[in-house]
């Protein structure tokens, strides 16, 4: 009898962001289109989620089940007995969101993400363009708002299409000023975001294996009105210098976004790793032995337009998989 195949371990993001940021607009977007994944959403508020009825398959106490293979459940603050529930299914989420409430800090519900069975993602947090600053100079508000911002891996600077362009910059340099420079930024109106900027690149088992560089797909998507993205992949079967590649990650530009990896490193052939980055923040660890797999690695970058030098990444992985 043969031995299963190990379980992936399932993505968790926390979603945070102060009340009326727009967090509950960017989790309908997420039920609405999962980019493929089998997601389950965890919210604190059940009833602030508005499903439309057309996605609903099924509902069961604060279990909503959705024709795409997504769930949705309200629970009253046992995260971690949620989660258990959801990694123990016979047919898991291959990602779940959290959401906080709008006072939470994200950045401590993340740690969820270390669970048995979990990998963390992102702490992502949305803000409202318009009154993000006023808010954080408020002795009342003024200390959950910034300790939000400092706890995100990504900020969904939200609302843009309320206030000028001058107070769009100079907003997003004073969240560069706070977050500092590890937190990825991208706007944007409506709580539109591309699904792999918010939730990370898709499962690299379900991209072809291939090199190149291609847009986003925005055919995919209802609302175009998300910024657009490059997204580069990259595969190679020679075993990469894992030092070298820790070097060209923190030389990337600030524009790339996300970056998610599958490795074979030259220190360790015996063990396949994996690269999780969000923004200047990233991880490499020890996932599995190879087992009956071909040693490969496979990369997939994503990042604001212009910020994906094809050429210069070709080149340098070139060389940190030359013998």
């Amino acid at each position: 009898m043969g031995t299963a195949a190990p379980r992936e371990p399932i993505q968790l993001t926390v979603i945070g962001g102060f009340l009326g940021a727009g967090k509950t607009t960017l989790l309908n977007g997420l039920l609405r289109d999962a980019g493929g994944r089998r997601l389950a959403v965890l919210v604190n508020d059940f009833g602030a989620i508005n499903i439309d009825a057309e996605l609903v398959q099924s509902r069961e106490g604060e279990l909503v089940s959705l024709k795409n293979g997504c769930i949705c459940c309200g629970v009253a603050g046992d995260f971690i007995g949620e989660l258990a529930l959801l990694r123990d299914r016979r047919d898991p989420p291959q990602h779940v969101v959290v959401e906080a409430s709008g006072v939470a800090d994200p950045g401590a519900i993340a740690v969820l993400g270390d669970l048995p069975g979990y990998r963390k993602d992102a702490a992502v947090v949305v803000v409202d363009a318009e009154t993000v600053r006023e808010r954080a100079a408020d002795e009342l508000t003024g200390h959950q708002i910034m300790g939000q911002l400092r706890a995100a891996d990504l900020l969904v600077l939200n609302k843009t299409d309320l206030v000028e362009p001058e107070q769009v910059a100079d907003t997003r340099a004073w969240l560069r000023e706070v977050a500092g420079p590890s937190t990825a930024i991208v706007q944007t109106a409506f709580g539109a975001v591309a699904v792999d900027v918010v939730l990370g690149v898709q499962a690299l088992a379900d991209r072809p294996a291939r090199s190149g560089h291609d847009e986003h797909d925005h055919d995919a998507h209802d609302d175009d009105r998300h910024p657009a993205f490059e997204t580069w992949s990259w595969s190679g079967q020679q075993a990469l210098s894992g030092a070298g590649l820790v070097e060209a990650l923190k030389a990337l530009p600030d524009g790339i976004v996300r970056a998610k990896g599958l490795l074979h490193l030259r220190e360790d052939r015996s063990n396949r790793y994996v690269l999780q980055m969000v923004g200047r923040r990233f991880s490499i660890q020890a996932d599995r032995p190879w087992g009956d797999d071909a040693p490969a690695s496979q990369l997939v970058v994503i990042g604001l337009p212009g910020s994906v030098d094809e050429q210069q990444l070709e080149a340098t992985l070139a060389r940190l998989s030359a013998a």
